[in-house]
């Protein structure tokens, strides 16, 4: 009985030490095979300029692509809303053929796009009207005038900024998307300020220096525009994140 004992104990050491020998086994695969993933997604210096240059590429055409939509003037709000839907794409590495994408955002938006660049078109008409004729009158009229010329100015600084980037991302009427503008630029001023800043701080440089204007205007037909627009999608789709995690559901 006690041999029978004996060779039952051998018998379980064995197993265990079999087994201790196969866990060790996996675990040493196992970390080879984490580390061989790890050095997969690590890319060297060579594929990280070939990446960027890559993006860079992929940005100049989808500027081509921009002006040459923007062509019939009335769809330059639709190449907009287009341009912002690619390049979120692109900030989160979920795009696929350029032109396939760009024109498939275009169409999507075509008629909330037109809309909505008609009714800007027609709102600053509108201010334009009120402050020539401030200008040429001084009666109590123009002076009602040139306050309501500040209040639209301020609105429309608070909507423009958001207008297309909501339009790309939310299925909206174009009414229903200038209302979410303004909702959203009291809400969380701080991305319409980094949307906003990052517009016009090329306006205060041209503003500043005429030279800086003439040399590089034409930059913004090669890749400029939707460089701006990349970057303003880098923190949009941050922004989208967090929003859409908070719950809300934007109309």
């Amino acid at each position: 009985m006690d041999d029978i004992k004996n060779t039952n104990t051998k018998v379980e050491t064995e197993d265990k030490n079999t087994k201790t020998q196969v866990d060790t086994d996996n675990i040493k695969i196992r970390t080879q095979f984490d580390d061989e993933i790890v050095n997969e997604k690590e890319p060297t210096p060579v594929e990280r300029f070939l990446n960027l240059f890559n993006r860079f590429g992929d940005l100049f055409v989808l500027n081509v692509y921009f002006f040459v939509t923007c062509i019939p003037i009335v769809t330059i709000g639709t190449s907009f809303t287009a341009l912002y839907t690619v390049t979120a794409k692109m900030v989160k590495n979920d795009d696929g053929p350029i032109s396939k994408e760009y024109f498939k955002a275009f169409k999507a938006n075509l008629k909330q796009g037109v809309i909505l660049w008609l009714i800007d078109i027609a709102y600053i008409t509108l201010m334009a009207l009120e402050y020539s004729y401030t200008l040429y009158h001084n009666d109590q009229i123009s002076r009602v005038l040139f306050i309501a010329v500040g209040a639209e100015f301020f609105l429309f600084a608070l909507a423009f900024p958001l207008q297309f980037p909501l339009l790309s991302r939310y299925d909206n009427t174009a009414l229903r998307t200038v209302f979410n503008a303004l909702v959203l630029a009291f809400s969380h001023p701080l991305i319409w300020f980094k949307i906003f800043f990052i517009w016009m701080l090329p306006v205060v440089l041209y503003y500043m220096s005429t030279k800086a204007l003439v040399y590089t205007w034409y930059l913004w037909g090669l890749i400029l525009t939707a460089l701006f627009t990349y970057l303003c999608s880098m923190f949009l789709v941050k922004f989208y994140a967090e929003l859409e995690g908070e719950g809300e559901e934007p109309a």
